[in-house]
Parts: structure tokens; sequence; C-alpha cells
């Protein structure tokens, strides 16, 4: 039986207290880079906030702690305020946690606690609350380059100074999905199962659930901030790849086509619209709205001439500087974005 010598031995610990040694190494190493990276990015994140970033949104995180050690970074903050002093806007958030992966740190989801509050210069005033706020986003060199958000069990009350009337949304479900789209900006969103009341009044409507898919041209800067400032919606153009309104019982409105939004903001545009129970939207509309009762019948009347009498039907919206037409009879109109 061979006998290791005591120089193979002392190699054999020599090489292996080394390794131990670097391992250590490594490991100081590392914790000493990471906590320098945090209490940068901790810096970075307070001047962000107060107002060092380029669309101007002073913000305020209170109590912000960077954690997360050893393989990501997380921001925790026990309260979230934003004042965006150009549009005369602000808003006061509960708690808000975010992550990133240090590998990944592109990535970042964060979840965010309600409830929100909102007022705006023009006398508008917002309260919304949720059970579960989550969302992610990716960001690159040039900026955002894709989000998604996801609200579960969602109740607003908005109301305006000088008018004596709440409106309270209550959903299931609220999504919203955005992307650059190479120079383009993508834009989707979901509402699941929505009811409406006025002054505690549940308006007669059923519920209703709605998807929109739309695309802005050459608006990708959006999603840039150094760059976002200097973009417009006002003079752009996109297309509505497709927009439903869902009120149950097969009573399913389908909407796309192309649009442009002028200087002015008005709307205009050429949509293909689809009617399946032409019958039941005639009556929920002539129910939830009285005075357009004889619209409802017209525009039935219509969809079922056209369809050569069945439930289901379709035809062309033109819309004019905000002036929606169904053939000659006018359904309302957009106002001004």
């Amino acid at each position: 039986m061979a006998v290791s010598s005591p120089t193979t031995e002392s190699r054999t610990t020599r090489k292996v207290v080394w390794l131990a040694v670097l391992i250590v190494l490594f490991i100081a190493v590392y914790s000493v880079g990471w906590y320098f990276a945090a209490e940068y990015l901790r810096k970075q994140i307070v001047t962000f906030f107060h107002g060092g970033n380029p669309s101007g949104i002073e913000a305020v995180c209170e109590d912000a702690q960077i954690a997360g050690y050893p393989f990501r970074f997380q921001l925790n903050c026990t309260r979230l305020s934003l004042d965006d002093n150009e549009r005369g806007i602000a808003a006061n958030f509960g708690a808000v946690r975010a992550a990133a992966q240090i590998y990944n740190p592109g990535h970042i989801v964060w979840e965010l606690d309600g409830p929100a509050e909102m007022r705006s210069a023009l006398g508008v005033n917002a309260t919304t609350n949720w059970q579960n706020l989550q969302s992610s986003l990716r960001i690159g060199f040039s900026g955002l380059s894709r989000s998604s958000l996801m609200i579960e069990n969602v109740e607003t009350t908005i109301n305006t100074i000088g008018v004596q009337q709440d409106v309270k949304l209550v959903a299931e479900g609220f999504e919203q999905h955005v992307r650059q789209q190479s120079a383009d900006l993508d834009y989707a969103t979901l509402l699941r199962n929505m009811t409406i009341s006025i002054n505690g009044q549940p308006l007669t409507l059923p519920p209703i659930s709605a998807s929109i898919d739309t695309t802005f041209a050459e608006k990708g800067g959006l999603l840039n901030p150094r760059i976002a400032s200097q973009q417009k919606l006002h003079g752009t153009r996109g297309e509505v790849r497709r927009m439903v309104v869902d009120l149950g019982q097969g009573r399913v409105a389908t909407v796309n086509g192309p649009f442009s939004i002028g200087e002015t903001g008005l709307i205009s545009g050429n949509m293909s619209i689809e009617i399946e129970q032409v019958d039941g939207w005639r009556d929920v509309v002539s129910a939830a709205y009285p005075p357009a009762k004889e619209t409802a019948e017209n525009v039935a009347k219509v969809m079922k001439a056209l369809s050569l009498g069945r439930d289901k039907g379709s035809a062309d919206i033109n819309i004019r500087d905000g002036k929606v037409m169904l053939g000659f009879i006018p359904l309302g109109e957009i106002p001004p974005l």
C-alpha cells in the first residue's frame, strides 16, 4: 500500500489553504463592491427623485433602504410621492418595493401598496385602492424598452371641484402593456368586469370588460426619458389593431382601423365596427342613457339593414375632428386629447 509523503500532503494542504483564501477574498471584494454599488444606487435614486431626471418630476421616497444582498438590489420605501409641476399633477402612494437581479439589472420588478391619491391643477381629484399591484419593466441604453402592469380588485373614486358628483369605478382587474417596437410605440390594455356608479347610484349598465391593442407611429421615444418631453401625441398617427367592448350575454363590439391626432388634439380616422347582439346593445344603451335612445334605435336599424336582418352586423365609422358618424347618424364627439 502506497503511503503519501509529507511533501505531497504539504502541497495539497497549501492548495486547499490558497483556495480558501481566494474564496474569502472573492467574498470580501464582492461584498465591498455590492455595498459601494448599493450606496451609489441609493444616491442616484435620491437625486432622481429630487428632480434630477429628464422629465423634471419631483418625488419623495420616504425611508429609502437598499437591500437584497448578495444576489440582487432591492429598494424599499414606506411611502412614495410624485409632483409634476409642469403638468400640474401630484400623487401620493403607499409603500413601494422594487428589485433587480445583480446579473440582470435592467429587468426590474416592483410592487406598490395603496391607496393612491391624485390631484390635478384642473380640479380633478381621484382616490384609488387595490388588492394587489405588480409590475415589471426592462430598461436599456435608450430608456424603457417595455413595461407591464397588473392590478387586481381596483376601486377608483373621481370628483371634480365645483361639481357635486362622485364617479366610482370598480373592476376585478386591470392590465397595461407598453413597449418600443423600432421607432413605434405599442400599447395594450385590458379591463375586466368594471361597474360604474354616480353619487352612490349604480348605472343601469352590466359589468363592462374591454381591451385595446394599438400602435402610435414613431412615438417610441415617449419611453426614453432623455427625449420624452420632446415627444407629443398631437400630430401623430397610428392604428387600432383591435378594440373590444364586452357587456356579457354575447353583446360584443369590435373596432379596428387607422387614426390620426391633429395639432389641436382632435382625433380623426376611419374605423370598422362589428356588433354582436345588436338588439341587446340597443336595449342597454337606451336604458343606461335615455337621451340616446333614438340614436341607439337608428344605429340598430342601420346595422340590421346592412346585415340583412341578422342580429350581428358590421359598418364603417367615420371620425372627423372628433365628430363620430355612422353613415349619416351622428354618434357623438370625442373631446380633444
